[in-house]
């Protein structure tokens, strides 16, 4: 894991709205085959990656579209870091893993996806949470922020048949831990 992983809390209020539109998007998304399996937790941990990330970058004074925000911009990227107004951007897609996860199956791209997001994203940020946080939605979470990747190294990464058990199985792109940069490196490599 990079070495200098973020750890960044979320309030109350944050994560109730993260529960409100986790559960919103499960909803319009639930009748749909995806990548992996829809579940209402795996909506609500996103949401919470989302807006950890979010609150990062805006703590570094930079100016941002958070598209994740709008339902209607569900197929844009998550963030997009606005550099000069908009002369030049980055576009951001972060993926919240669950802590029982991250060993085996974490930091995974479904092949058929990495065409989908190399289309509306540069890099991906890679965050990771303890998922008894979120039993419910009254308490505050905190957020590892535990890495970055660009697009081109998840397309360099192994492929690999992940899922464990019951799971479906899925082939991953799936990058090693040491190979996520540093957060502290992220604004020094887009600026």
């Amino acid at each position: 894991m990079a070495n200098q992983s973020h750890e960044i809390e979320l309030s109350i209020a944050e994560v109730q709205w993260a529960a409100e539109t986790a559960r919103a998007s499960f909803e319009r998304w639930e009748s749909q085959q995806g990548y992996y399996n829809n579940r209402l937790n795996s909506h609500f941990k996103g949401k919470l990656g989302e807006l950890a990330v979010e609150k990062f970058l805006l703590n570094q004074k930079l100016k941002l579209d958070s598209h994740f925000r709008f339902a209607d911009r569900e197929k844009l990227a998550d963030l997009v870091i606005k550099i000069k107004g908009y002369n030049k951007i980055a576009r951001l897609e972060v993926k919240t893993w669950s802590l029982n996860y991250w060993q085996d199956l974490g930091r995974c791209i479904a092949v058929d996806q990495y065409p989908d997001l190399k289309k509306k994203a540069d890099f991906i940020i890679w965050c990771l949470m303890d998922e008894k946080q979120i039993l419910d939605a009254t308490a505050p979470v905190k957020v590892l922020l535990a890495g970055w990747s660009k697009m081109d190294e998840v397309l360099n990464a192994p492929i690999k048949l992940t899922g464990k058990d019951n799971m479906r199985k899925v082939n991953n792109y799936q990058l090693n831990e040491s190979d996520l940069r540093e957060m502290s490196d992220l604004l020094e490599s887009i600026l």
